[in-house]
């Protein structure tokens, strides 16, 4: 273990807790932070302020505005977020002498690629969202000494709604599962993406990585095999395009993250045990 005090910012989101758990069972300390405690809207002064008590080595930044389409409403608030509250706090952490961790998204590509994104690939954001999260990039990059800047995509796990948690519970309720066959991108079990965040910031080689589990997919197609694994019927399953689903933000149309620098498990693996936890949480409710 090459580091003991480690902060979360974002403690609360999905990744945000199952980070804050795997850490603390591999011996880490770690220092949990909400919008409560450590809120990316107040200054880089006030930022520092509450992280010095902490001594961190390594602050992780998952915090974020995640909503695609609220941003397209709210453009300035998901600016404010993810470009200046990373800003600030990548700054914050840096003058503390900590590592800043930085966790962004497949959605800084514009999906015109016909093949998996190298983390070498130069952005292009086409949706506010996406384009907030690679400013975040940039001033991280271009601003900090020691940093990682972790892609990842499609996230699904067991504390926060996503769209694995969705189609199983409205496959258990008999409701629509409306799921664009051209969206194709790589799901990835936080479970899975815990561990590799664990062998970034160990691996002292600063710079941009992704972090996905293996096996490009389209959301219909993973509608019907989440169904199909779980053993529930795939009858409600419609496929559909994109366009018809008539959203505010613009979606890649293709995502797909190459993680060279990582050893990572296919999806269906993570799907396997975030299985378990979501049973488990059906019958402990």
């Amino acid at each position: 273990m090459a580091f003991k005090n480690i902060v979360v910012v974002g403690a609360s989101g999905m990744l945000g807790q199952a980070l804050t758990g795997y850490l603390r069972a591999k011996g880490y300390t770690v220092f949990p932070t909400t919008s409560e405690t450590l809120n990316l809207l107040v200054t880089e002064d006030e930022m520092k302020e509450k992280l010095e008590p902490f001594q961190p080595e390594v602050v992780i930044q998952c915090a974020a505005f995640t909503n695609v389409d609220g941003a397209e409403r709210d453009p300035d608030l998901a600016m404010a977020i993810n470009k200046d509250g990373t800003h600030k706090l990548g700054l914050a952490s840096q003058s503390l002498g900590a590592i800043f961790a930085y966790i962004s998204t497949d959605y800084v590509f514009d999906g015109l690629k016909n093949e998996p994104y190298l983390p070498t690939d130069r952005p292009n954001p086409i949706n506010t969202y996406g384009l907030s999260k690679y400013y975040g990039e940039l001033l991280t990059s271009e601003q900090l000494e020691a940093y990682y800047i972790i892609r990842t995509s499609w996230l699904f796990g067991i504390h926060r709604n996503n769209f694995v948690q969705w189609v199983l519970d409205q496959a258990r309720s008999g409701g629509t599962i409306k799921a664009a066959e051209d969206w194709i991108g790589t799901p990835t079990w936080t479970g899975n993406l815990v561990v590799a965040i664990e062998n970034i910031i160990n691996s002292g080689v600063y710079g941009t990585y992704h972090a996905a589990d293996s096996g490009a997919i389209s959301r219909y197609q993973q509608a019907l095999q989440v169904c199909h694994m779980a053993g529930l019927p795939t009858d409600n399953i419609i496929r559909v395009n994109s366009a018809d689903l008539a959203l505010p933000a613009n979606r890649p149309k293709q995502s797909p993250l190459a993680c060279p620098d990582l050893a990572v498990p296919s999806w269906e693996t993570g799907f396997q045990a975030y299985l378990l936890q979501y049973q488990h949480q059906l019958t402990a409710s």
